[in-house]
Parts: C-alpha cells; structure tokens; sequence
C-alpha cells in the first residue's frame, strides 16, 4: 500500500503510518515537542493518498487492518460500508472495537470471520449479501487484504463468470497472498472435496474383518471354500466391487465393471511349488469423456497373505495390514468414485501372488503392454492401515510414505551402450531425481496441500523400502510412472509372521493393529489424488529446454496437451536443492515459456491446466537444441 506522504502529526510519525498502511496494528507516536509558537496543526488523514489505488475493484477497497485514523479518513471521503474477515480472536488483540467504532462514524459494519479452515462459499454469499444490500464504497479488510481479495476471487467466479485463473490473478493484483490459492482451488473442486468427505471408517473396518476372517489368503491357498483360502477371499472382493459400483447412473462406455484378471502360473522353483491361477479382482470405472477414457490411472493392493513362511499355505495369515489395508482401500473407492464423472479411467486392481514374487501385478502389467495400454500413473498402497511408531515418541499419525523411483527402472532394460548414454546425461544435465515417477510424488504432495488432508505425503526418495518390493516395481520396470504408499512406521513383528505370543510380545498381522481412522485418511488422500489425475489436462509432451546457447534467461518449449479443456500451462522450477516445486509462471496458451531464470542455478518443468482449474502432472524437460 502507498505511504502517506502529508505530515500526519509530525515528521516522526511517517514510519508509524507505513506500519500502519502495510497492515500491521500500532499505537500513534506522540509529537516531539514543539515550541508553541511554532507548532503546527495535526493534518487529518485524507483517504485518497492512504488507500493504494491498485488495490481497488469497483466499489471494493481491499486493505489492511485499519486504524482509527484510516477508518475515519475513509468515513469523510464519503464511504459508506467497512467489511472485516479477520476472526473474532485476532480483533480482540486490537486497542480499540472496530465494530463499535465503525458504527459511531455513521458506516455500516459487516464481519465474515474467515480462516484457512473456514474458508469457501459460505464467505463467498455474505459477501454476495453484502453487495445486495448495501450502497456506496466499501472497504473491505482483513490483516493484510489477502483473505478479503481471496474471498473476492470466489464473488467475481460467481457473478461475473470469469474464468477462476482469471479471478485469481485479479485477486493477487489486488493484494491476495499466494499462500490463498490452493484454497481457492480446494473450494472451486467439488468432487475431490465430496469423495474426501464420503470415505467411511465404519466401511473400512468391516472390510478389514472380513478379510481377516477367510483365515488364509496365500497364494496356493484353498480356493472351493467359501469361508476359507484365498478362493472365498477373491469372489467376496469382487461381490463388494459389484456392491459398491451399484447406482452410478452411467450408461454405455462408460459403466462401471468387475472381473476376474486370471493368470496360469508354472512352478518356479522357489515359491510357487504346483501350477497356479493368480487371479487379480478389478473394478474398472470408465470415463466420462471420450477423448479421455483410454488414459488409465490404477490403484493396487495385494489381496494375498502369508505366514513365516513364504509357502506355507495352511496356516492362519490374517494379512490385516499387508495389505487387507490396502484391499479395505480399494474397495471403498469403488463406493465413493463410482458415481462420479470423472474424465478418464480409474482401475482399482486387487492382485494376488504379491508375495510369492509380484506375479499378479507382473503378469498383468505385461499383458497391459501387449494391448497398448495407455497406463499413465500407478498408486500401489501397500500396508497402510498402522500409524503406531515401534520406539518411544514415534507417532505417524498424520504421514503415509510415498516411495518413488529417481532412475527409471526401465532405463536398465536397455543394452549396455543405452543405458550408459542415458546415465551420462541424466549425470551431465542433473536429472536423476526427476523421473515420471517422482513426479507423480510431487504431484500427490500438491494435491495433500491444495485440500489439506489430515493425512499427508512423506517423500522418500528410492523406489521402496530396503530388501521389500511392491506391485508397483513391475510397473516401473516397463516405464509406466509408479509409485508405492506405506506407512512410516513399519512393526515387523506383525508382518510375515505365524500367530503366536513369545515372552509376552504378541506376533501376527491381527486386525486389531489396524487403525481404520488412520487407514480412511489415506484412502481420502487417494481419492483426492485420482479425482485430480483422472480430470486434469494430459501432462505436456516432448518438453525440452533450449541449450544451443549461454543464456542468463531459461527458455522451455513442448508440445499442447491434446485435451479440447486445456486452457493453459505454467511453467515451474525449483532450487536444485529442494525436494518439490516452489515457483510457477503462467504463460497462457503458448507452448513455450520464458524465464529470467538461468538454467544452470534452476530445474524447470511444464503443466497443463484446464478450465476447471485441475493441473497436470509436471513433465521435465530433455535438453535440447530447439
């Protein structure tokens, strides 16, 4: 905000008034004293030179928390209404009640407390009423102006129409902090907000016991029963899938199925001993787009369980945590997603032969490649129902680990001379830790930050935990982007272990060491994440940062996103240091973005965003010459 450059008492006080202008409450500086002859008169604030004229909408003046002075100054410039969004504890830290003291200056007074917590469309309508209802000039304040601007970003989204990157690059013109826009987001996004709310607890928790109940779900387990082995345990999980897709109202392509996903598995001399069928339960949820029905997002859990013993198909292996958490997760996003319209498809796959060498998940990802499948992010959550640290002070309540691949396990596929040209560039420009995969880890990051989920990411930087695999690995190994969720505190003497209690210490993977309330966070976050993936624009293509000469300025380029929605890209980049994305650059619909940035102190990437304000995964840019 503009300082005031009249005298306002004496020459001292003009520190003051900037404090003041700048949003911060402080008491008036006395005077210096003046010998009486010479002194001057005190000269009133005047409201054309306090408020900053950038910072004005219409009838709107956004601004800091006022003074008494400011207040009154605006009350002679003829103003007629003061609309505060600070909360009722942060005013009464002030010297003085504005409401009152508002209303002794003849103006009207209107207070919509609001708080990150508290902010969306309810602030949105008081405003709304407040514009009804009122005339002339209004000034409208929080502490500093962000919350006030952010709330008008919402109004001018409503009742103007404008598109929502439009309002909220016309509130951060008028002073809104970006710290405001992942807020704006969460509210503009009712599906990822409505999904987060429906995940039920009580659901997860039956599921877990279920599970538990089919005693055994090893691989070469029973599979005649109906109450026992890992037959019963697959033909209950698809009759849930089928429950829970009940309702969706779809109609044609894009009606929700389940089935079977059946492998025949040849004994390999280590852990699968006879000729088995490794059978893999999916619920499939189509898009509703056409033109982005064939982009596939799948969500993994392993349905099979085992004892200490890797081929010891008899005895009891609950498997409440590895994985039941997992299958209790994906069967309740089949309830809550199947009835939305989301743009492209979601897969939700309960694999079997996890542990006896990821066969389900393997075979599957093979075939997958084989048909041209177009796989674009894999989410494999893989014991995640027990927050509970193992040593005293460990507490992982409100963190799920995401284990993500640096180098791509695909690249060591390929011949020896590739892949050492592939190393000596990933080496040479310092790509190794941007991979598709940790991408999609920062992305999920965004995403835990956009809705504030209780349940948040923790960035581990390797592709899984040490001497552990996952379902996703098969995935990685044939380039798809992939990446595995688990809990940050692991207790090994519940997983892998034969029921039993030694020297007081209870072993077995039991049910009762799953947290359901923990376990619907988690699965909360995967279905904000998927309404993200599968509604967000195409990751841009063939992005590339220009190389051919020495620049101080960063030039990246890359092909338009497919999708009819996109309505722009930003350009991002990061400290080579840091772990995730800080800055962003919106460059509209042009497929080349400019920095003032030098290449060689900065990583760079590219996203899409569509109307609606969902963004794309980060593509990173090859080096290149044009």
């Amino acid at each position: 905000m503009k300082s005031n450059p009249r005298t306002l008492i004496a020459t001292g006080m003009c520190a003051t008034m900037l404090l003041c202008a700048s949003g911060y409450t402080t008491a008036i500086a006395e005077p210096e004293t003046q010998d009486t002859a010479t002194q001057s008169e005190p000269t009133l604030l005047e409201w054309d030179e306090i408020r900053d004229a950038d910072r004005v909408s219409g009838r709107l003046t956004f601004f800091g928390q006022p003074t008494k002075e400011e207040l009154a100054a605006f009350a002679r410039a003829g103003g007629k209404v003061v609309i505060n969004a600070r909360t009722v504890g942060e005013m009464d830290s002030l010297d003085f009640d504005e409401a009152e003291y508002v209303k002794s200056l003849g103006l009207e007074y209107i207070h919509i407390p609001t708080n990150s917590s508290t902010f969306g469309y309810a602030m949105r309508d008081q405003l709304t009423k407040a514009m009804d209802e009122t005339n002339g000039d209004i000034l409208f304040h929080c502490r500093s102006g962000s919350r006030a601007a952010a709330i008008y970003a919402l109004y001018m989204i409503d009742q103007y129409g404008i598109k929502s990157h439009l309002a909220i690059d016309k509130s951060l013109a008028l002073g809104m902090s970006p710290k405001m826009v992942p807020l704006i987001e969460r509210t503009l996004m009712e599906v990822p907000e409505r999904v987060i709310k429906a995940v039920d607890p009580k659901h997860i928790q039956m599921t877990i016991d279920t599970l538990v109940g089919f005693g055994t779900r090893h691989t070469m387990s029973e599979t005649e029963s109906d109450t026992r082995g890992i037959g019963a345990a697959r033909r209950w999980v698809k009759a849930q899938f089928e429950a829970n897709i009940k309702g969706h109202g779809k109609t044609a392509d894009a009606t929700p199925k389940v089935y079977f996903d059946t492998h025949m598995v040849e004994p390999d001399g280590r852990r699968i001993t006879e000729p088995v069928e490794v059978v893999n339960v999916i619920c499939e949820i189509p898009g509703v787009s056409p033109e982005s029905r064939d982009r596939l997002y799948y969500v993994l859990a392993h349905l099979d369980s085992r004892a200490s013993d890797a081929n010891d198909s008899t005895s009891d292996a609950p498997g409440a945590n590895d994985d039941g958490s997992g299958v209790a997760a994906l069967i309740e996003l089949a309830r809550v997603l199947a009835k939305e319209e989301l743009e492209s498809t979601i897969i939700l796959m309960a694999t079997s032969g996890e542990e006896q060498g990821l066969f389900g998940a393997r075979l599957h990802a093979q075939q997958a490649v084989k048909d041209g499948k177009d796989i674009r992010a894999v989410l494999n959550n893989d014991t995640i129902g027990d927050p509970t640290g193992v040593l005293k002070g460990q507490d992982g309540r409100n963190e799920i680990r995401v284990f993500s691949e640096g180098i791509p396990a695909s690249m060591l596929m390929l011949e020896d001379d590739e892949i050492a040209d592939e190393l000596r560039k990933l080496r040479l420009y310092g790509m190794e830790s941007d991979s598709k995969s940790r991408q999609l880890a920062r992305y999920i990051t965004k995403i835990a930050k956009t809705h504030q989920t209780t349940v948040v990411p923790k960035l581990v930087f390797r592709p899984d935990r040490f001497l552990r695999g996952g379902d996703h690995t098969p995935f990685n190994e044939l380039g798809f982007a992939a990446i595995r969720f688990c809990e940050v505190y692991e207790n090994y003497d519940h997983q892998h272990q034969d029921i039993r209690v030694e020297d007081g210490v209870q072993y077995g993977d039991l049910a009762e060491f799953v947290d359901a309330e923990y376990l619907a966070d988690v699965t909360r976050l995967n279905a904000a994440v998927l309404v993200h993936l599968a509604n967000s624009p195409s990751a841009p293509s063939n992005a590339r940062i220009l190389i051919a000469e020495l620049s101080n300025r960063t030039t990246i380029r890359w092909d338009a996103s497919p999708e009819s929605d996109v309505e722009g890209y930003e350009i991002v980049w990061r400290d080579s240091t840091s772990s995730d994305w800080e800055h962003s650059k919106d460059v509209g619909r042009s497929t080349q973005g400019i920095a003032p940035l030098s290449k060689d102190n900065w990583l760079f990437g590219v996203r899409a965003y569509d109307a609606d304000g969902y963004r794309s995964v980060v593509s990173y840019p090859r080096p290149a010459r044009e």
